[in-house]
């Protein structure tokens, strides 16, 4: 009977114990908030408060960056600062113990007028949690981030605020202005492929047109969305996938990322290029500025032998164009992954160099990290471990690529790898006589998710950093290579191509875009770039079917004006593509103007010429990049980083400071508007000065006319 009520006792005990420890708990956490108040962050420039709002404010107070720090917590469940942690003056920090923290510090630039903060989120509790924070964009214009096929400038255009007018959040709608990238893994991408972007250029730079700079850690697992469904806001998070980015030692995820402000657009961007991005070491070859690019791609696709290479160069000479260098490309090879002719296309490529050597020509080769399963070199890298393996396994990782479903991935991060993959292409040069090497694809979203490198790469991205190290290596004394992708790598003295575009005037992957995707490259520090060839990238299946079609989509027989409309259309793209790229760094050609008429090659010719007596001045401004790492085409901003009209025009460039280009990038139009920022600008097509700020309206260009100004000089 007494070991019956000492049992009871002790049960009803433990029962009121256990609603008294959380009540108790409760009570002493609420007495500390009436005692103490709530933890906030009260920084200079920063504040957080109990609701994980964070606020960076510049020198007058005003707020320039809002945003919320997501901790997955409950509501109720205030943040309390942090155990071991120093709160100053200059630094601060608050955490939800065993989920997750966060610290701002106050970072002193040593530059007059710019502020930084560095924000460390840290998670504690697992390490596939995810830690974010989201940030509103503003009413500001904002550039930077990535590249596109469907290209936008600004990134994202600030929302226009309707003064007197308050909308409650019910009657916000979405304003579908600029770039919108939906939450994901921040890697590079082939669209074509992944139907995602970003696409094959990326960097974690993003900054706006009110002086405000983000520059997210490239050791971060960085998960990304900007302007998701036109939302207005910038989330950054990281996570360990798995995939794109794994945890060596199964440690949570941790996100660091640098705030600063400046006065203007200028200046962040000229701070944030000095503090995170690397300037060039050296410039491409000057032959490959002097004198356009010529590609067998167009013309040949995959129906490539020596006679029709011959018979390219032959057109191209005969037509008395100018030409760097002609790239062979899509299989040259008998298999994807083994680097050396087929034997059948090519008989003799020995002979076949050395005459188009003779009449002047350089010649360089397409080439690829992919190695089919029918290649030697498949079965070679396998055994020799020179391949991307399976996680846990002692089998290569196939990933997909356009001209295969399966395909082994060189290992990049292998030296012996990469080694093995050098000699192959050096025994070309010194077999062949082959100049350089034209480096395909490389994204980060070819390699695949349960893989296995031989050194730890800490996100895919770091697949294409090497891939274009590689490429470099390849070629570095005559810097005649090119690559399309570019992830940390602006120091790499190599042209950068942009993505395929299409035949049309679109933004999406047409003519539109291009520009845009110049202007983007170069303000996140790649001055070389290459754009995409001149008229996008058809087949010739693809432009015959536009010049003599017999049948429309639908099997229908297109009349004779359809098929001249047609015709015309791309005729008209060709011409206007070559005008907005004559005063870019490099020129690319692939279809010949001669499959037009001969108006269009000599129109083509006239351009080249009129592109020959800028060359100096394109050259000097590559050396200038090397010294500074200014880009050699800019944004209009650049010279007025106040001018409302300067920060949103998507359509012109400036070729240093001095030249204005305005070409025409609309179908059919042959007039357009032409702003022209502040000074004296000579009108290099219908002669006269103009002086600036000012929009020229319906400016008339016709389709054989490019529109161009030249700054007058302060001393004249």
């Amino acid at each position: 009977m007494d070991q019956r009520d000492t049992v009871t006792f002790q049960k009803a005990s433990l029962q009121r114990l256990a609603y008294t420890v959380p009540l108790c708990s409760f009570f002493l956490y609420f007495t500390k908030l009436m005692l103490f108040g709530p933890n906030v962050l009260l920084l200079p420039g920063a504040t957080v408060d109990e609701s994980l709002r964070i606020n960076f404010v510049d020198n007058s107070g005003k707020p320039f960056l809002t945003g919320y720090s997501d901790f997955s917590k409950p509501e109720w469940k205030l943040p309390e600062y942090c155990r071991y942690q120093e709160n100053s003056v200059g630094k601060g920090c608050l955490e939800d113990p065993h989920n997750q923290r966060i610290k701002i510090h106050y970072d002193e630039s040593g530059v007059d007028g710019v502020t930084c903060h560095q924000v460390k989120r840290e998670g504690l509790r697992c390490v596939n949690q995810m830690v974010m924070d989201c940030y509103h964009l503003g009413d500001s214009h904002w550039y930077g981030g990535y590249e596109s096929v469907s290209q936008l400038w600004p990134l994202r255009k600030a929302v226009p605020v309707v003064e007197g007018v308050i909308l409650t959040p019910e009657e916000e709608e979405p304003v579908p202005v600029g770039m919108s990238l939906p939450m994901g893994p921040y890697v590079s991408g082939d669209v074509g492929i992944h139907k995602t972007d970003p696409g094959n250029v990326l960097e974690r730079l993003f900054f706006s047109s009110s002086g405000v700079g983000i520059m997210i850690a490239k050791d971060s697992p960085l998960y990304l969305s900007f302007n998701q469904h036109y939302d207005g806001k910038i989330c950054i998070a990281g996570l360990y996938d798995g995939a794109h980015y794994f945890s060596k030692l199964g440690k949570p995820p941790v996100l660091e990322y640098t705030v600063c402000k400046a006065s203007n657009v200028k200046e962040i961007h000229s701070y944030m290029k000095r503090r995170f991005i690397q300037k060039p070491e050296n410039i491409p070859n000057p032959d490959l500025i002097s004198k356009p690019k010529w590609s067998t791609w167009s013309h040949f696709h995959q129906n490539i032998d020596q006679a029709k290479v011959m018979d390219f160069a032959d057109k191209i000479l005969s037509n008395k164009l100018p030409a760097s260098q002609i790239e062979i490309d899509d299989e040259w090879t008998e298999q994807y992954g083994d680097l050396d002719f087929d034997p059948v296309k090519f008989p003799d490529p020995k002979a076949l160099v050395a005459d188009l050597n003779k009449a002047g020509l350089k010649v360089s080769l397409w080439t690829h990290p992919f190695l089919n399963l029918k290649s030697k070199s498949f079965k070679d890298a396998v055994e020799a471990k020179f391949a991307v393996m399976s996680r846990g396994s002692n089998i290569p990782a196939l990933t997909s690529w356009w001209n295969g479903d399966m395909a082994a991935l060189l290992d990049v991060t292998n030296p012996a790898a990469v080694l093995w993959y050098n000699k192959k292409l050096s025994r070309l040069q010194k077999l062949y006589n082959i100049t350089s090497f034209k480096f395909d694809a490389g994204e980060a979203h070819f390699v695949p998710h349960s893989h296995l490198t031989l050194n730890h790469m800490r996100s895919s991205n770091e697949y294409s950093a090497l891939w274009a190290e590689l490429a470099y290596n390849a070629d570095p004394e005559n810097r005649r290579q090119e690559a399309r992708v570019g992830w940390d790598t602006q120091r790499l003295p190599i042209f950068i191509r942009l993505m395929d575009r299409s035949t049309s005037f679109d933004h999406n992957s047409g003519l539109a875009s291009v520009i845009p995707s110049v202007l983007t490259l170069s303000v996140l520090g790649y001055p070389f770039v290459l754009p995409d060839m001149v008229g996008g990238s058809p087949t010739v299946e693809e432009f015959s079917a536009g010049v003599s079609a017999a049948e429309s989509s639908n099997g229908e027989r297109l009349s004779e004006a359809e098929i001249e409309k047609n015709v015309l259309h791309r005729r008209g793209v060709y011409v206007r593509w070559l005008q907005a790229c004559v005063f870019l760094p490099a020129l690319q050609f692939s279809l010949g103007p001669w499959i037009y008429d001969q108006k269009v090659v000599n129109l083509t010719r006239e351009l080249l010429a009129m592109r020959e007596k800028y060359v100096p001045r394109i050259l000097e401004l590559a050396q200038e990049s090397v010294a500074t790492g200014d880009p050699i085409i800019r944004p209009l901003w650049w010279v007025a980083p106040e001018d409302p009209e300067a920060l949103v025009v998507s359509d012109e460039f400036l070729l240093g400071n001095d030249i204005l280009v305005a070409p025409i990038v609309l179908d059919g139009a042959r007039k357009r508007d032409i702003y022209l920022p502040e000074g004296r600008w000579t009108d290099m097509l219908r002669g006269g000065e103009v002086t600036g700020p000012t929009t020229l309206r319906d400016y008339q260009v016709s389709l054989e006319e490019l529109a161009y100004f030249e700054k007058v000089k302060e001393d004249e």
